[in-house]
């Protein structure tokens, strides 16, 4: 940031690479996070159903963030004292997983056997998939690319420069899907 700021007080012209330089340092940035639930169901097969039916709820719960790697960003043209900028695509990051133990609820017919812990933890794999195809449901996005926009404008006009930003992207559920980390 000191370089930047020496290169704008000298009335320097800087050149796309170092602009790129400046904002490449900057972290990876989640400016948005959730909180996403859902409940997984599941029955017994009805060929089973002779020995009585076996039925299990278990409410899923994940922490989800989202930000932009400014790292990424590769995609500016500086034209007179404006800087056009492409973002990069988001990150989706499902932080963490947990099954909400004291909220499960099983029935079980008197001649079937109980859940095991195997089956449970198999069954809210479930909802943690459920959780991922359904992102576009949590408006993660948008709101990261409007945080990121306002940090690079931010390190733009520090430089002398004003930012506008082209081509922001809008995503289907299913791109979602392939924009999460493990």
């Amino acid at each position: 940031m000191i370089m930047c700021l020496l290169l704008v007080s000298c009335g320097k012209r800087i050149s796309e690479e170092e602009l790129l330089h400046s904002i490449n340092t900057t972290p990876m940035l989640y400016t948005v996070q959730c909180v996403a639930q859902t409940t997984v169901i599941e029955r017994s097969s009805p060929a089973l159903d002779l020995f009585g039916q076996r039925t299990a709820i278990i409410p899923v719960e994940a922490n989800i963030k989202a930000g932009v790697d400014l790292s990424q960003l590769k995609n500016i043209r500086i034209s007179g004292k404006t800087v056009y900028v492409t973002l990069p695509d988001p990150v989706i990051e499902i932080e963490s997983t947990r099954i909400l133990n004291d909220e499960i609820v099983t029935s079980v017919a008197p001649l079937r056997f109980d859940f095991t812990n195997e089956e449970l933890t198999q069954i809210a794999r479930k909802g943690t998939d459920a959780i991922r195809n359904d992102l576009g449901k949590y408006n993660l996005v948008e709101p990261a690319q409007q945080q990121a926009e306002i940090i690079i404008g931010n390190i733009v006009s520090r430089m002398g420069y004003e930012a506008v930003f082209e081509n922001r992207r809008q995503y289907e559920n299913r791109e979602l899907f392939n924009l999460t980390r493990p």
